[in-house]
């Protein structure tokens, strides 16, 4: 079902943002929502998910909170990238989500084009065409590509890109495809989308190197581990996609 022809300006939007960990990025990484989105759409909403985070990320986002009542802050328990994203889309309640990281990779300066991008659509997916990120995460990119296509039958660029905007109503449809321990429900939203024949366009994203160390080896076993179960729940979307239950 594709968006209305009313003007972009007249639907809401929330930005939801996870963060863990992030005392030395987040102020700035909420800045830039304050500039570039706020400012072009004075009525949008931030809501940030502090996941458990041991530093000083929460105290520093209550206070960003106390100055505009824009921002909403959720502190939970740490239980990973996917509950936090979850948390975050169930709070919000306007007709759009923007789904965003904390990291500041993919500047916000996209955000323009990207909702110019919605006229018509029911989503739109950044696409990181020139990547900074180590080899590993490039290599599950690729691989995610080529399962998407082999399982589905059609290509994402970018499937589980951290920079999309969709229409709510969308994850309602979705949600009962998407378990509360998804790992990835921005990909799990990507694929639903697709596989229904919702009109979505993927545009290109700038994206730039994060200001941190390289994986060590128990980081890179983590995320090959995480990689072993994200895939079993892919092969379970993809059973529920192509088996409905009438």
């Amino acid at each position: 079902m594709a968006m209305d022809n009313r003007t972009k300006a007249e639907g809401s939007l929330t930005v939801i943002m996870p963060a863990y960990n992030e005392e030395t990025l987040i102020e700035n990484a909420v800045r830039e929502v304050q500039e570039e989105i706020f400012k072009r759409l004075p009525q949008s909403r931030l809501i940030v998910i502090d996941d458990g985070s041991r530093d000083n990320t929460g105290v520093i986002l209550d206070e960003l909170a106390k100055e505009d009542d824009r921002i909403m802050v959720v502190h939970q328990k740490n239980g990973g990238h996917g509950k936090a994203l979850i948390t975050g889309i169930e709070r919000a309640q306007s007709e759009f989500i923007f789904l965003i990281d904390s990291d500041q990779q993919i500047p916000l300066t996209a955000f323009a084009s990207l909702w110019e991008g919605m006229a018509g659509q029911d989503g739109v997916f950044g696409a990181r065409v020139q990547r900074h990120d180590p080899a590993i995460r490039l290599l599950l990119t690729r691989f995610i590509r080529f399962f998407i296509r082999w399982c589905f039958g059609f290509t994402i660029h970018d499937a589980n890109v951290p920079c999309k905007i969709i229409r709510k109503d969308i994850w309602e449809q979705a949600r009962s495809l998407i378990p509360s321990d998804t790992l990835a429900p921005s990909l799990f939203l990507a694929i639903f989308m697709r596989h229904s024949g919702m009109r979505v366009v993927e545009k290109t994203v700038p994206h730039k190197m994060r200001d941190s160390p390289p994986l060590g080896l128990r980081r890179q076993w983590s995320l090959f581990k995480l990689t072993c179960v994200g895939f079993l729940q892919l092969i379970n979307l993809r059973n529920k996609l192509l088996n409905p239950i009438v």
